[in-house]
């Protein structure tokens, strides 16, 4: 499945009397290396932990993990404002947010100049994972300035772009001597549109991942996959490579488990990313059969990036 990840973040100063002194509008921002190594289940469990603002003017680059020069960081306000809706509009692309806003006060006559969420540490040693100048209407870097008796509130938006298509391709079983069977295999979301997905938290999460072998076809991407055997704590995940920004499911079956005429195998719990898969013989369209003679071993690569198209 293709899954990428987008920013964008909006600043508005208000006076003490309650009136609007800037709006800058939402300007999109740069997920940085650290940012997708955040979704390999590392580097704390929250991407947008906390915003942190400074006064540095470097262009934003990939490899950033801190600001340029912080000066003040702040923890969200209250629960983020989430974004589930789902409507086919043809493009095969499901996209959804979360925003969060960081208030910040006290900042006695400030020029602000740059910002990025946090996902673990302080305001002295952060992880950043996004970054961005503030930027004017016509996207020319600028600066804000905060006085003492103003508020700045940043909102910050991070959203997931799934592409929602099936995915097909063949593989080859291979038995205990050696012998290769050719399948068919359909990989396919399924729940888009629910709360299953979660934005804030990693792609990858090592202590959820649990799978359902299942007799029945898929079903729906916006349906959830039912009956079948629990197979709890079968599915271990290779040690994340950072950089990588992807990460390798050992779904494991043993001799006492999923003895059934597998159609599909339904994945949940990974932080961010139910999805279902079917299996048909390529000669007849045939289950993978498993009997308490066989042991099973399904490798499932997930990879991610960030997304530049339109929101």
């Amino acid at each position: 499945m293709n899954l990428g990840i987008s920013g964008e973040l909006r600043c508005v100063v208000t006076k003490a009397d309650g009136t609007v002194k800037k709006d800058t509008g939402f300007n999109k921002n740069l997920i940085l290396n650290s940012g997708l190594d955040f979704f390999g289940g590392s580097i704390g469990s929250s991407f947008m932990l906390g915003c942190v603002i400074g006064t540095g003017v470097s262009q934003p680059v990939p490899t950033q993990t801190k600001l340029d020069t912080p000066i003040a960081m702040e923890v969200s306000q209250g629960a983020a404002q989430k974004s589930r809706g789902f409507v086919d509009d043809g493009s095969g692309l499901w996209k959804f947010s979360d925003t969060k806003t960081y208030r910040f006060t006290g900042l006695n006559n400030v020029n602000v100049t740059e910002l990025g969420l946090v996902s673990s540490g302080s305001l002295a040693n952060h992880n950043l994972v996004t970054r961005a100048l503030i930027r004017d209407s016509e996207g020319e870097a600028t600066s804000i300035t905060v006085q003492a008796d103003e508020t700045l509130d940043i909102y910050y938006r991070v959203h997931k772009v799934v592409d929602i298509r099936d995915k097909s391709f063949v593989v080859n079983l291979i038995d205990g001597v050696g012998v290769e069977t050719p399948y068919n295999v359909t990989i396919r979301p399924t729940a888009i549109g629910s709360a299953k997905w979660d934005v804030d938290a990693p792609f990858i999460n090592p202590s959820n991942g649990i799978s359902y072998p299942l007799t029945t076809d898929l079903v729906a991407n916006t349906a959830y996959p039912s009956g079948g055997t629990q197979a709890r704590e079968k599915s271990a995940f290779a040690p994340y490579v950072a950089g990588s920004y992807k990460r390798l499911l050992r779904t494991n079956y043993d001799l006492d488990t999923a003895n059934i005429a597998i159609r599909s195998i339904y994945i949940m719990g990974l932080g961010a990313f139910p999805f279902q898969v079917r299996f048909g013989r390529v000669s007849d369209d045939a289950p993978l059969t498993k009997t308490n003679k066989d042991t099973l071993y399904i490798p499932i690569e997930f990879s991610w990036g960030r997304y530049e198209g339109e929101l």
